[in-house]
């Protein structure tokens, strides 16, 4: 019978699976698509280039664009490490450590 793996385990598994260099161009991808939202009333950036009409067509076609992207160059890799880790983020907040500590 199969030992079954401690969450320490699996981590250290999905690190070599998923390395730092994944996780870190993972980031720097989603970047991007994070900033077209995260602006305030005084500080549009995207409203500032193309002027209030173009401004949500633009932030649409760029969101669609930065998405289709995305998928292609990391939904292999993240759905390869989802079929090997089924479950684990269940696991880690069972034990309380999904908000970076342990109970």
């Amino acid at each position: 019978m199969r030992k079954k793996k401690t969450v320490e385990e699996e981590i250290n598994e999905f690190l070599r699976v998923f390395g730092q260099r994944d996780l870190s161009n993972l980031l720097t991808d989603i970047l991007p698509l994070l900033e077209l939202y995260n602006v305030d009333a005084n500080n549009d950036w995207i409203r500032d280039a193309v002027g209030e009409e173009d401004c949500q067509n633009v932030r649409l076609i760029r969101t669609a664009y930065l998405v289709s992207w995305f998928c292609e160059m990391h939904v292999p890799k993240l759905c390869s490490v989802r079929a090997q880790f089924k479950d684990l983020w269940k696991r880690l907040e069972k034990e309380g450590a999904a908000n970076g500590h342990t109970t």
